[in-house]
């Protein structure tokens, strides 16, 4: 996601990639800074782009970071930040494409804990879908497979005062971004909101089940089980989201969109139309034994059910299968080493 965003602004800015993984660093040295994105919905269409220059974080050139975009797994914000803390000030922008919900939270009560000194923080949804194929491993190309949108918002400095002004209008980046060919558009923060539970959902259905079952989406399309989990997953999130986000009672959008039916149907629309032909992050993360991001899907609801006195037992349920499934691949691949 943060290669495809990073490639829509390469043209009009100075780009640098911060790189962790020493095998992509050389080969974006190998190719000069060029890396290429595959159109799957646009006839497989594939458009090279390049940027400026790529680093490990203690090697980036700038004293100081006038924008970062963050687009690494949730649970890997704060220690990916913390190498690049000296560089960042109150003046500095961050943008967070991530799946799940909860990171702001983290990064105001664990590093910017003091409301005058923290970044301005945009928060971004996105639908489309990108992923990886095994010959690309260890480059920054990639399979853009489905077209969707990308919703932006900026978050206040203070949680509590959520009627104070934002200025993503003046964003010069963020600009860009509204003219790049990413249907990119901006929100409030109370919208975008709406939006990003929205997405939560699709990600606490297409994810996790997905990498439970193991299929790339389409082939959990037109099948009855599949409705009758969605519905639920989808149901019980609502109930229990609606009573930890009191704002959303008082929310035109949320009473427009968040209902039961139009979620489940949202759900699939972008999970079998849109991305018909993804394999989702998660379940990428899943067959590559990776850490996955279910605490911050899945998981966000059931924390968010213990906050409020409720219980989550079908996202609770989804969640420990797939931590499940994940040990199990990692016994097997240890059984086969």
């Amino acid at each position: 996601v943060g290669t495809l965003i990073a490639s829509s602004l390469s043209n009009a800015l100075k780009v640098n990639f911060v790189v962790r993984n020493t095998a992509k660093l050389n080969n974006l040295a190998k190719t000069n800074n060029t890396f290429a994105i595959k159109r799957l919905y646009d006839n497989n269409k594939t458009i090279k782009y390049t940027i400026n220059g790529a680093f490990p974080a203690d090697k980036l050139p700038d004293s100081k970071i006038d924008f970062l975009l963050i687009c690494v797994k949730t649970f890997d914000t704060v220690k990916s930040l913390t190498p690049l803390l000296d560089k960042i000030t109150s003046k500095t922008r961050i943008l967070l494409v991530q799946n799940g919900m909860g990171v702001v939270d983290e990064l105001y009560s664990k590093i910017w804990t003091n409301v005058d000194s923290r970044p301005t923080i945009y928060q971004g949804v996105i639908s489309h879908g990108v992923w990886q194929s095994p010959e690309n491993h260890n480059t920054y190309n990639y399979n853009h497979a489905g077209f969707g949108y990308l919703k932006i918002c900026q978050v206040p400095r203070d949680l509590q005062n959520i009627t104070a002004k934002d200025t993503i209008e003046n964003d010069d980046v963020i600009r860009e971004l509204v003219q790049s060919d990413l249907n990119v558009s901006t929100y409030s923060y109370e919208e975008l909101l709406v939006y990003q539970i929205q997405k939560l959902l699709v990600n606490c259905c297409m994810n996790s089940t997905t990498s439970i079952v193991n299929c790339i989406n389409y082939k959990l399309a037109d099948l009855e089980e599949t409705d009758a989990l969605f519905t639920s997953i989808v149901s019980e999130g609502l109930n229990v989201l609606k009573t930890a986000y009191p704002v959303l009672k008082t929310s035109p959008l949320a009473t427009e969109l968040l209902s039961v039916e139009k979620e489940v149907k949202f759900v699939k629309h972008v999970g079998f139309t849109i991305n018909s032909k993804n394999s989702t992050s998660m379940r990428q993360d899943v067959l590559n034994l990776r850490n996955t991001e279910i605490d911050y899907i899945n998981g966000h609801i059931v924390k968010k059910a213990l906050e409020s006195g409720m219980t989550a037992p079908v996202n609770d349920t989804i969640s420990k299968l797939l931590k499940i499934k994940l040990a199990v691949n990692r016994r097997t691949a240890q059984e086969k080493a």
